[in-house]
């Protein structure tokens, strides 16, 4: 097993510089750029058309969707902060008061 190592590695070198000059350039042509472009705004699209189909769906159904949930925990999390910082100032004052009743 350990024999055969050096010999792939040797063949996937050999296959390597002979291959990889004419993949960079292909790679590094702006036809492919350009592919490479409109590939992932095509993708965005179809992404984007198939939330919004889901949510319609999902909302035709009464149910919650990902955005629905997202946004609930967006307010769960500042109604958290809040309730900390209230608590927070609560039991300041509790000491304060603590404080001036022994002092």
């Amino acid at each position: 097993m350990a024999e055969d190592r050096p010999t792939l590695r040797k063949t996937v070198s050999k296959v390597d510089s002979l291959v990889a000059p004419t993949i960079e350039g292909i790679v590094q042509h702006e036809v492919v750029g350009l592919g490479m472009a409109v590939a992932v705004r095509l993708s965005r699209g179809m992404t984007l058309r198939a939330e919004r189909l889901s949510r319609h769906l999902l909302h035709t159904l009464n149910l919650p969707a990902g955005s629905d949930v997202r946004r609930l925990l967006a307010q769960l999390a500042m109604i958290e902060r809040e309730v900390r910082e209230l608590s927070k100032a609560l039991n300041d004052e509790l000491a304060e008061g603590a404080k001036r009743a022994h002092g």
